[in-house]
């Protein structure tokens, strides 16, 4: 069965995001970055591709957005990417996810004790294990002892 609709590939190439990071200590916001752009990344059953895919009704990778990731790596986002350059914590989990209108705001609230101390450069979303978006973070995000960290990505789709 045909869709009754299905976007095209140069409408998907319109989805675009930020990323901007807070950090928290005490409970308190001490600093904030961002916003950082994304690359909504477009291999074959990654980002781009896994959104055509499941409006033609191919349901084979899910596109429900169900972790996050963080690493070292500095190599610039690309369409063929399709993990973290250099992962540092993987699994992460979503906070919470609200659409309204044409945007979906992620949220990750990653506690002192799951991000280690160190400087980040790149940041992803996947479903199922499964790239969506990757972030270079320049300048780098850099945590501490005692700090919290809360990811805030918001994803927009313009036609």
């Amino acid at each position: 069965m045909k869709p009754l609709f299905q976007l095209t590939s140069n409408d998907a190439a319109k989805i675009s995001g930020t990323l901007t990071i807070k950090t928290f200590k005490d409970g308190q916001v001490i600093r904030e970055i961002g916003p950082f752009p994304n690359k909504f990344v477009s291999s074959t059953g990654y980002g781009r591709n896994l959104v055509l895919r499941a409006m033609a009704g191919d349901l084979t990778y899910p596109i429900i957005i169900d972790s996050a990731a963080a690493g070292s790596g500095n190599t610039a986002a690309a369409d063929s990417d399709i993990a973290l350059v250099t992962p540092v914590v993987s699994g992460i989990s979503i906070t919470n996810m609200t659409v309204i209108n044409d945007a979906l705001t992620v949220d990750v609230f990653v506690s002192d004790a799951i991000l280690t101390n160190g400087t980040y450069k790149e940041f992803g979303l996947f479903a199922a294990g499964r790239l969506l978006s990757r972030i270079l973070i320049s300048p780098n995000y850099t945590k501490a002892t005692g700090e919290d960290t809360l990811f805030t990505y918001t994803l927009t789709i313009t036609g």
